[in-house]
């Protein structure tokens, strides 16, 4: 997995590219708390190119978001694969996330 970072405006926008599994889950975990901050507190994961996730990635997306709460934050997904909104949906976890659209992160964070 490859993870990048910039800033729009006061959000990080964090780019996952690649599989989040058991195996890269911990490295966005570190690499989310080593960037993220109470200076921070709105962080958008562009998902657009992530091809792969497996109950440890969003295991490890739940733990984030539980983190960015516990700093007055908020966590928001965007750009997910019609696959990964499926899994996302028979998880019962549409409810639990922030989703933003294709059209909505252009709008707000590539303007």
């Amino acid at each position: 997995m490859e993870i990048t970072k910039r800033k729009s405006g006061e959000t990080i926008v964090i780019e996952l590219s690649g599989s989040l599994d058991i195996y890269t889950a911990t490295d966005f975990k570190t690499y989310l708390q080593a960037n993220v901050n109470t200076d921070h507190s709105k962080v958008v994961v562009n998902m657009e190119k992530l091809n792969y996730i497996d109950s440890s990635g969003i295991g490890m997306l739940i733990k984030s978001l539980n983190y960015m709460k516990e700093l007055d934050g908020q966590l928001q997904l965007a750009n997910l694969k019609e696959s990964l909104q499926k899994i996302f949906k028979v998880a019962g976890l549409t409810a639990y996330f922030q989703f933003i659209t294709e059209k909505e992160f252009k709008e707000k964070y590539l303007a």
